[in-house]
């Protein structure tokens, strides 16, 4: 399970290639629910073996095709002062009988649910000894369901049996970072990443299910420069630095095949590659931009002040003038990519997030809105066998852990 990913960089090559596109076809194979609907996108392959997709705004999906995620499980109390008052939730996990393990990062806890929502036990607990944490970032579940707790302070996974015993802790090289949420842990191939120090590599250490050592691999780097507002001193020198508000970001996640897509949330581009940074395709879809309001011009600002109040300029030139099309995104357990539109203001206070759906070759199936808000610090949501767990909050900021059914028509 990898959390929402734009504090990483990997060094990418961004290749510029001479277009000498082979026509693969229009339909090709589709993921459940597509049916035998024309596709109006393109499929092209570059000399190098790139694949170029190209999505017109026009969904593969029918009316009578599309999915919906029905909510059939929420876990979490306003009033309560029990183990369902959640205090900040930023990883989560299940296992093969739908128990829900999840880390209360406020009480560095694991708290056990069974698949009606029932509390069942707590596992570890706040302090250095063996078995407890100190800023713990992800609970990740093993193959044969072992509880892997990374302490990212402590540098140290804790791990314990499956009815929640401590068995031992083995040594991370994390250098004390602190990343909330924690982008390492178990990935689709059931490999456990640790996230390395910047002196040692902008990258990650991968070890098997005994924790034994398999290599390292680098992380994405966005290809596209951010701008800032600096604070320049008498010498010249930048002594704090502020980002220009409503530039795009590089989310990145792990695929359920081995290989790692990004999304530039600005260019709203999909792009799949290797481990090692080969590109493999490259997916764009068709997108209106949505202006930026004069309201969130001045809110923007208003969230600067702690950059203004210290002298820090700000150079209204540099807003850009719409913002980003897209926020975020998450891949399911067939490959799917749902990709979170960004929410313009006029549809703010709709309820539930809006995605547009991929199948595994980049094809755009249709749109999808959820019945619940997922909140913006959250963890990924996870998906399985047609069953989609998140995390949502209440208009107080509550949160709450939700189970939904995925249906397919």
């Amino acid at each position: 399970m990898l959390p929402t990913l734009h504090s990483f960089k990997q060094t990418m090559r961004h290749l510029t290639l001479a277009t000498f596109p082979l026509l693969l076809g229009a339909c090709g194979s589709g993921s459940d629910g597509a049916g035998e609907s024309e596709w109006s996108g393109t499929m092209d392959t570059l000399p190098s073996g790139e694949i170029v997709v190209r999505n017109a705004d026009d969904p593969l999906w029918t009316p009578e095709e599309a999915w919906s995620v029905v909510e059939e499980l929420r876990i979490g109390e306003a009033q309560s002062e029990g183990p369902d008052l959640f205090g900040a939730v930023f990883s989560f996990d299940v296992d093969a009988w739908g128990r829900i393990f999840v880390l209360d990062h406020q009480a560095q806890e694991v708290r056990i649910f069974d698949s009606g929502g029932n509390f069942v036990r707590t596992v570890g607990g706040k302090g250095e000894g063996p078995g407890e944490f100190t800023q713990a970032g992800s609970v990740d579940l093993s193959l044969n369901g072992e509880i892997w707790v990374m302490g990212m302070s402590q540098g140290r996974v804790s791990i314990f049996d499956t009815t929640g015993t401590y068995l031992r802790g083995e040594r991370t090289n994390t250098g004390g970072r602190i990343m909330l949420p924690y982008p390492g842990g178990f990935d689709p191939m059931g490999r456990y990443n640790v996230v390395l120090p910047p002196s040692v590599m902008n990258g990650m250490a991968r070890f098997d299910q005994s924790f034994n050592p398999i290599d390292t691999i680098s992380l994405p780097e966005n290809p596209v420069e951010a701008e800032y507002f600096d604070l320049v001193n008498e010498d010249g020198f930048v002594t704090m630095s502020a980002a220009v508000p409503f530039q795009g970001f590089m989310a990145w996640r792990f695929s359920p095949t081995g290989t790692v897509w990004t999304l530039l949330t600005g260019r709203y581009e999909l792009i799949e590659m290797t481990t090692g940074g080969e590109i493999l395709r490259r997916v764009t879809k068709e997108h209106e931009p949505i202006p930026v309001t004069e309201e969130e011009r001045e809110q923007a600002i208003e969230n600067l002040e702690w950059f203004t109040s210290q002298g820090g300029q700000i150079d209204r030139s540099k807003f850009p003038k719409s913002k980003p099309s897209t926020a975020s995104f998450f891949i399911d357990d067939e490959g799917n990519l749902w990709v979170e539109q960004q929410v313009a203001a006029s549809d703010s206070d709709n309820a539930g997030r809006l995605f547009d759906l991929f199948d595994p070759e980049g094809r755009y199936l249709g749109t999808l809105r959820l019945p619940f808000s997922l909140a913006w610090s959250r963890p990924e949501p996870i998906v399985r066998e047609g069953i989609l767990y998140g995390v949502t909050s209440d208009e107080v900021g509550v949160q709450y852990v939700v189970r939904a059914r995925i249906a397919k028509p």
